[in-house]
Order: structure tokens, then sequence, then C-alpha cells
């Protein structure tokens, strides 16, 4: 059983004091989880026991935050935290894009057709947050979609959805058709508005003034239709956009030529109008396309599976399955060449599988039976057969996906300044076409002047590259970091990542291979007394641990195993294990490093100063002897310390070892004397990263996610090494698949290009909109007499959207694997 207990924070500000507000709760005793919401002021807290009101407020209180209890704590089982299973989702949302949290909230995630900009996305988010029991929400332009967290016991999934209608969005399945189906739908509108525009633009001017006015109404209606309903729909929800400046643009344009025709005005404005639509729908149809490339990027890592699967019977007959009829638990044969067509255990001797897909190995990946086998993934080497364990949304590959999708739909903190800007740019932008107007019309009483410039001002300012910026390329940068084996879990973590001040590492599975392969046995040279069983009861208790000094002792004392059907077994994180068995003869076996043997109690002999981990023994409070283990470093261990090291960013080793053992490794892989911390507990750990980050260090921790959560959850920057399958459950913001340290390097590289990507973008969008305006809104005409048409205004403003995207999309061309020989 847990507790969720909801908490009211004052003094948030910004997503800095999320984190902090954050680690400060993670930190209280018998805190599972922590969900912080700046949006809404709180913090949800799921706990093993009842936490003190007066321990949380002041442990808030020294992080300069201020806290009250909201609602009563409620007891949940791990069944039943996300309540009752949310409705189904109405008319074509379909498919399962609802999911379980924690905190007593669930999650949903659904794509959107309608957005055009930023100001869109300030206009969905307000209006899903207004709404009660609406969590987090993310509405992200450039993959079209929206990721929100809600409580299903205030409010439905129907609820969610009317709302985003009622702001006028219709809300949609993410799939690929969707984006093909939103580029042909642009298309369509170009065509029809390139047909009738065009007549339009090379009519002569002694043409009867009935079918130009027609022309000029039926265009506004097939051209601009859009825009007229993206305007009202905004208007609704008491905001602007995109669509109203392009409308209130061309609009403009269609009644000067109406005030022509009833004699009121100089000369019309077909041409203008013909234009500004045929450019801005090409720049649009353009937008469509680079969005589409950008959003199939990750279609392109995941392969499809095999349409049809061939399973074997009991008897092991073979026949042919489409894929939706496989089930768990039936055996597949996999042929050379194919691809796994589900999550599975490895039934045959070897195999020979390409797990490029997944994990960016470059080599193929030699399996023995029983190992876990990944959807998606290819056999290079002869058939084999599997039993199936996971399909659908249940296996590796789908989780990967869904991780992925989930860091693109979270915004780094730099495009808050972004969205700040677009809440007020369009009522901004239409002020100072009226104030273009009015001058124009003032000083040079030229209306037709004076209608171009209001029509150019409000044509070229584009909100639209604002709101991409940021998302288009994390986008782009996360899907080509996955290709090369880097999995961000947040879009925050990009930001983090590349303005780290310290890499943290762990010693045993990140810097070392965790192989722990030498194992040799020193008695103590005392009259400790025989016990034929001594080996066999060491071997019982480390058998279930999963730390890699445990495993290694596991192996090397296998053919000693024995069972004891009675012995009771517990696990001292990061010290060791005290195990207990009953008989005539009750014997209690301590295993652990010295320290820990010395904290119960036992009297240990001076240690020697030689290298390799020391695990020591005791029975019945007579210490035994001590296993020397030794570890290998991993052999591209220099060339990551040389990367940071020249890129001036300290590196420090954090052992739970000994302070010898720490220092041979540290000596061969290039980390300074001064900067190796041992033995450290994994709360020592926590604590020095929160020492650090307190001085104002930007930490990055790297561990092998197994006895690192703590500090991994504290640091900055959380960096987990993958060693297995459920590689999507590891510790931290960032995972580095496969078995390789050389991730690391490409991790950092991939967000030090991406945050280079959001800045350039971000400063043509701020500089475009600088200069655009103005020159639209006629600031060289005093000089040169020289008004800018706003035809081209509407043409630069579609293209500059297109610029920031194809930016984002050079990722793909710019982005290479870390070399393996660095520096």
């Amino acid at each position: 059983m847990s507790l969720h207990t909801r908490y009211r924070v004052r003094g948030m500000t910004c997503q800095n004091c999320v984190k902090h507000v954050a680690k400060a709760l993670s930190s209280l005793p018998g805190v599972i989880h922590v969900d912080v919401s700046l949006e809404q002021g709180s913090a949800n807290v799921e706990s093993l026991a009842p936490l003190s009101l007066e321990k949380v407020q002041s442990t808030l209180k020294e992080e300069g935050y201020e806290a009250s209890e909201d609602g009563d704590p409620a007891s949940s089982g791990p069944g039943d935290r996300a309540g009752p299973s949310p409705p189904p989702l109405p008319g074509p949302v379909t498919g399962p894009v609802i999911q379980a949290e924690t905190g007593g909230l669930s999650r949903a995630s659904f794509a959107i057709e309608g957005m055009h900009c930023a100001t869109c996305v300030f206009t969905i988010e307000k209006a899903l947050k207004r709404e009660d029991g609406v969590g987090r929400v993310n509405v992200n332009l450039a993959t079209q979609s929206c990721d929100l967290t809600y409580d299903p016991h205030r409010i439905s999934v129907d609820r969610i959805l009317d709302t985003v209608r009622d702001a006028g969005y219709t809300p949609r399945l993410p799939s690929s058709e969707e984006t093909s189906r939103e580029f042909r739908q642009e298309a369509l509108g170009l065509t029809l508005t390139a047909i009738i525009g065009l007549p339009l633009i090379f009519l002569p001017m002694s043409a009867p003034t009935w079918i130009s006015l027609s022309l000029a109404i039926l265009l506004q209606a097939i051209g601009g239709g859009s825009f007229y309903r993206g305007a009202w729909s905004a208007l609704r929800q008491r905001t602007s956009n995109m669509d109203t400046l392009v409308a209130l643009g061309t609009t403009s344009a269609l009644a000067y030529s109406i005030l022509y025709v009833l004699g009121l005005a100089s000369a019309p404005m077909y041409m203008t109008q013909a234009l500004l639509l045929i450019f801005i729908r090409f720049g649009k149809l353009l937008e469509s396309w680079v969005k589409k490339r950008a959003r199939n990027l990750l279609s392109q890592v995941v392969s499809l599976l095999p349409e049809t699967v061939t399973v074997l019977s009991a008897d092991g007959t073979p026949r042919s399955l489409p894929l939706s009829a496989l089930k768990p638990g039936e055996t597949v044969l996999v042929p050379k060449g194919e691809r796994l067509p589900a999550d599975g255990i490895l039934t045959e001797t070897e195999a020979w599988v390409d797990l490029s897909l997944v994990t960016g190995e470059s080599v193929p990946v030699h399996l023995t039976q029983g190992q876990e086998l990944i959807g998606g993934t290819s056999n290079v080497g002869s058939p084999f057969r599997m039993t199936v364990t996971g399909l659908g949304s249940d296996t590796v590959l789908s989780r990967i996906v869904s991780t992925v999708q989930e860091a693109q739909s979270d915004r780094p903190s730099i495009q808050r300044l972004a969205d700040r800007v677009s809440a007020i740019f369009v009522p901004v932008v239409i002020l100072l076409a009226i104030v273009s107007f009015a001058l124009f019309e003032f000083f040079t009483a030229n209306t037709s002047l004076s209608v171009m410039a209001l029509i150019g001002v409000l044509v070229v300012a584009c909100p639209c590259a604002l709101g991409l910026a940021t998302p288009t390329a994390v986008l782009v940068g996360t899907t080509m970091a996955l290709k090369q084996g880097v999995l961000f879990k947040k879009g925050q973590a990009i930001e983090d990542l590349s303005n780290i001040s310290l890499v943290a590492f762990d010693k045993t599975g990140t810097l070392t291979l965790g192989d722990l392969s030498e194992v040799g046995w020193i008695p103590c040279s005392g009259t400790f007394p025989e016990d034929p069983l001594f080996r066999a009861r060491i071997a019982h208790a480390v058998l279930h641990s999963g730390h890699p000094v445990s495993q290694a002792l596991s192996r090397h004392l296998s053919d000693e195993l024995q069972p004891f059907a009675d012995a009771r077994v517990e696990e001292i994180a990061g010290k060791g294990i005290r195990a207990f068995f009953p008989g005539e003869n009750p014997v209690r076996l301590l295993v652990g490093n010295l320290d820990f043997l010395r904290e119960e109690q036992i009297l240990v002999p001076q240690e020697p100063d030689s290298a390799g981990l020391l695990v020591g023994v005791a029975q019945n409070g007579a210490y035994a002897g001590h296993f020397r283990i030794q570890d290998r470093e991993r052999p591209e261990t220099q060339s990551v310390m040389r990367y940071f090291q020249e890129r001036k960013i300290p590196v420090a080793l954090l052992s739970g070892d000994r302070k010898e053992e720490a220092l041979r490794i540290a000596r061969r892989t290039g980390i300074p004397e001064g900067s190796v911390h041992a033995p450290l507990s994994p709360f020592d750990k926590r604590a020095l990263v929160q020492n650090w980050e307190k001085e104002g260090l930007t930490v990055a921790m790297v561990g092998d996610g197994i006895n690192d959560a703590a500090s991994l959850a504290q640091a900055s920057v959380g960096i987990s090494m993958s060693h297995g399958a459920g590689l999507t459950q590891e510790k931290g913001d960032i995972i580095l698949l496969g078995n390789d340290l050389t991730r690391l390097v490409t991790a950092h590289r991939a967000a030090v290009m991406t945050m280079r990507k959001i800045r350039q973008n971000l400063g043509w969008a701020f500089l475009y909109n600088i200069i655009g305006i103005p020159m639209a809104g006629g600031v060289l005409y005093p000089f040169f007499h020289l008004l800018v048409p706003p035809y081209y205004d509407g043409l630069a403003m579609a293209l500059s959207s297109v610029t920031v995207v194809l930016n984002a999309l050079s990722l793909s061309f710019m982005f290479r694997p870390a070399p393996e020989t660095l520096g």
C-alpha cells in the first residue's frame, strides 16, 4: 500500500524551481515518487508512510518555498493507483493513447489538427489548464500533438477532447496517415487558390469589374477559408493567432478592391490579394512537407515488423499466421534476414542478432539460449526459434518510441521566452499595423500606400517560427540521438546536459566492464574452523543480488551452490548481505565490504593496500577471510575522459569500493586522483552531488542504474548505462543503450548541437520579426520612397517557418556517431 498526498507549493517561478522542489521532497524518508506542477503550484507525493506536514514545510523552507497540505492522503494499492479505467476515446480518436501514471493521475496523448503557430499552442494549453482535474499539459507544434496528465475522478477524456474542439482544433490519433493527409490538404488548397488567383493577377484592368470582384470574393472564400475558421476559433477563446493576421491582411486587400468598385478608392488590390494567398498557401505547403519529414524521422528508426510469422506447434509443425494473431507463449521460427516479430526468449543454443535498431550497435551480437530478444531487431545468422513474451505496446521497441515521443513533447526551459512572447505577439502586431496605417495616412494622404503598409505588417509577422524553433530541433535531435544509441527521456535533459559543469561517474559497471572475472579467496590467518557448507552458504546468500560484485561471486561459486529452503537473506544497498541459516547449528553469515563488517561489530584485521575489491565474509560473528575481485576498465574510458577534459569539463569518480581500488581505476582511465571519492555509500554519493549543486554546479551523474538511483535522481542530469532489455525502466533522464560508454560523448554532442540549433532558430525567429515588421511598415519610405509589396511580405512570412524547420532538419545531416578514438 502507498499513500498519495497533494501539497500546495508557493514561490515556484520556473522549471528550476520545479526541479529543486522535486529533489527536496524526494529526499524525505519513505518517499517513492514526486510529481511537481509549476502551472498548478502543487506537488503530488507518493510515500510508503504518512509524511509530517511540518517536516515537508521545513524541508521546502530550506529551499526557499512554502507548502501547505491540499486534500487528505489517499491510500491505494499498486493495482488501482490510476483510479478506474478512463472512458474510451470518441469518434475517430481510437487506440492505446491512455496510460497510467503515479500520483493518482492518468496520461493521455493525442494528435491535434489545425495548429499553425506558437499562439495556437498557447491557446490550447490555456484552455486545457482551465479545466479542473488537468495537470501537466505539453502541446507540441512540431509534432502536432498534445501530452497531458489528468485525474480520471475529476475529468473524463471526452471532456478533454471537447475542450480542444471548443478551442477550434481537432484531436486525432497520431499516425503517419494523419501527416500525409495534412500534406494532401495543403496541396489541394494551394492548387485551388492558384487556379482562382492567377486570372486575377493577369486579368487586364479593362476587364469587367464584376468578373474581377467575383473571382476575388471566391478566392477569399476558397483560399482564405481555413484562415477565417482559425481566426474565429481563436476569437471564441478570446485570443488571436497567425490565422488572425492572415485573415485581417487578405480581407483588407479585398475590402480595398470593393471600395474601388464603389468608386471610393483609386485602384483595386486584386493582384496583392491573389499573390498573398498563393504565397502563403505555398509556404504552408512547404512547411507541411518539412514538418512531415521531421515527424517521419522517428518512423525511419522503427522499421515495420513482418506482416506474417511462422509459428511452431507442439509437435514442431510450422504454420503461417498474421502478426495480429500471435500470442505470448507461442514458439516462433525466425528465418535468416528477417526481423523479430515480438520480444521473446531464445530457445536455440545460439543466435546472431543485429541490435542496431534499438541500441545502435554496429556489430551483430552473439546471444545464447535463455537470453532476451527484442522485437524489430534482425536475425543475421542461422534460423532460430524463440518464445514470445511481449507484443504490441508491451515490447521494448514500443516503449522506446513512447519514451522518445514523451521527450519530444517536453519543452526545454529556453522555450519559455518564446512562449511568453507569443502570448502578446499578435495583439502587438495588429497595433503596429494600425499605427503604420495611421502614419502613412497622416504624412502621405495616400490611402493605397496606407493600406499596403497595414497589410504588410499583418502578413509579415510570423509567430510560427517562434513556435517551431524549439520543438522541431528537439524532435530531430532526440531521434538522431536514438539512432546512435542514446535515449533522451526528457526534453529538458538536452538543455541541462549541454550546460554541465561537472561529470561524476560511478565505477563498477560504468567505468569498468563490471564482469569482475578474477576472483580469489584469502582465508583469515587465524584458526577459523573448516565448514564443508561454508562456500555453499555464501553462494546462496549472493545468488539473487543484482549488484555486479554479488553476481561475480555467484558465478565464481556456482559449482558450490546448494538449496537452503529456510534461509533468510537481507541485502543492504551499497554495503553487503546478511543471511541466516536455521538448523541444529544455526549460522549467521555476513558478506560485504569491510566497513560493513566493522559496523556489524566484526573484528576485521588490517586490510592490505593492494588493488582490487575486497569482499569480507564473517560467520557467527567471526571474521573468516575475504575475496579479492579484480575488475577491468572499459577500453573506451580514456578517450571519453579526454573528450570532457579537452572541453574544460571536470570529471570525478564516486565509488563504493576501497580507496585503493578506486585510485587504480582512476589512474588507468585518466581521472585526477584529487577527483576520486571513495568509499561512498549510495547516500554519500547523493549528498556529494547535492553539495556540488548547492555550490552552483550543473552535475551530470553517470551510473549503471542499479545502486545509483539516488544520485542519478539528485543530479541535474542522470545518465544510466543500459545493460538489458528493460532499458526504458532504467533510472535517469538519459539512457545509454548498449554497453558502450562512448555513447556518453554522443549524448553530449547531440545535446550541444541541438541547443545550438534551438538558439539559432529562436535568434532567427526574433531577428526576422524585428527586421521584417518595420520593413513592411514602411521604415524605408521616408528615406528612399520604398515600400515592400505586401505579397513579398507574405512570401517572407511563409518562408521564415520553413527556414526554421529546415535548419532543425540539418541536424540529421550534421550528426555523426562519436568516433572510436576521441580527442
